[in-house]
């Protein structure tokens, strides 16, 4: 896929400051301008190239080699600190290392492909069709020779976006990385992509126009792959704390599962031990607690969704595990100041 405009087809773009993926940014009113960047860089060396990309994503361990094909290599990125397009060719072997890195990322090959591996799972890109890399985790890649497109999401922007959709606080997103967006999601996401380049990629965009695109890409990102947002504490969402907050994932995942402490471990990749000291530690919690108080926010919820002249308290609570009703409304009462029936019939 290609995207319709000049930008996206190698036209040139000015030096300027590098769009760099995985830096931290404060997400500012619409109609306060982000410092705008861009970006060319092209190379006929491979080893320059291979440091070029290792430094622009603060990679690891990149390796690179040559085909029997005359090497080549172009990059250009532009957008800013919100959402950023970049696209690219590297006709040559490569692979290494991304860091932890909270913000969301999309790419996609027009020719080639990459596979990743990640602490919990592989993917391999799949011709032209879209696709995410794991956010929060580091992740060793290996690419064929591509030519190739990204769409860079700073987190908390995403986030933001996302709220409209869940009604809930801005949370992190987790997505489904193996699900396959339907042809017509695909169309309405390449309709989009093309509609908005230009003005995300245009140095004199104003800065609600570029705003409105970039919120209009993400919503369409939203509708490509199915994903949940997940309410785990900031102290978690940190490269030292990753594989807790697995834990926790793994918690809102499965909490209609009948799952246990030694089950949210191995999840993680953790000693039930450790996990029982990380969670007291960082979240004041024990693992059971916690997926307690996951279970009665879901009855929450349905409670809250539910008509109170067609659904049973009882009903609800015994769906997420509460069998003994007389200590299911003493804990929902004590976690949310009110009755369940009160909820119910709200």
């Amino acid at each position: 896929m290609s995207m319709t405009s000049t930008y996206a087809t190698d036209a040139t773009v000015a030096t300027g400051s590098t769009v760099a993926p995985g830096g931290a940014a404060t997400i500012r009113p619409a109609d306060e301008p982000l410092p705008f960047e861009r970006v060319e860089y092209s190379s006929e060396s491979v080893d320059d190239s291979r440091d070029f990309l290792e430094n622009i994503y603060s990679g690891r361990q990149f390796r690179a080699r040559e085909t029997s094909e005359p090497f080549a290599f172009r990059f250009a990125g532009a957008g800013d600190a919100r959402l950023s397009l970049e696209t690219g060719s590297f006709l040559g072997h490569l692979q290494g290392v991304i860091p932890w890195s909270k913000d969301y990322v999309m790419s996609w090959f027009r020719m080639g492909s990459v596979t990743i591996d990640y602490p919990v799972g592989q993917l391999t890109s799949v011709e032209s069709r879209p696709f995410l890399t794991p956010t929060e985790t580091s992740f060793a890649f290996a690419m064929t020779p591509h030519r190739h497109g990204i769409v860079h999401i700073e987190a908390t922007f995403l986030e933001d976006v996302a709220t409209e959709r869940h009604a809930g606080p801005s949370q992190r997103i987790v997505f489904d990385y193996s699900a396959i967006p339907t042809p017509q999601d695909l169309a309405a996401w390449r309709e989009t992509l093309g509609a908005v380049t230009p003005l995300v990629v245009g140095e004199s965009t104003p800065a609600l126009a570029r705003h409105a695109a970039q919120v209009s890409l993400v919503r369409s990102l939203l509708d490509l792959f199915p994903w949940r947002a997940v309410d785990v504490p900031d102290a978690l969402r940190t490269e030292r704390t990753r594989k807790l907050r697995q834990a926790a994932e793994y918690v809102h995942a499965n909490a209609d599962q009948p799952i246990t402490t030694a089950d949210i471990a191995a999840a993680a990749g953790l000693h039930t031990r450790t996990l029982q000291l990380l969670m007291s530690e960082h979240l004041g919690s024990s693992p059971t607690a916690y997926l307690r108080n996951v279970r009665l926010d879901r009855v929450r919820q349905d409670l809250l969704s539910s008509d109170p002249g067609s659904v049973l308290v009882a009903d609800v609570a015994r769906r997420w595990g509460f069998g003994h009703l007389g200590r299911f409304a003493a804990a929902y009462t004590e976690r949310f100041d009110e009755y369940p029936r009160v909820t119910l019939s709200r």
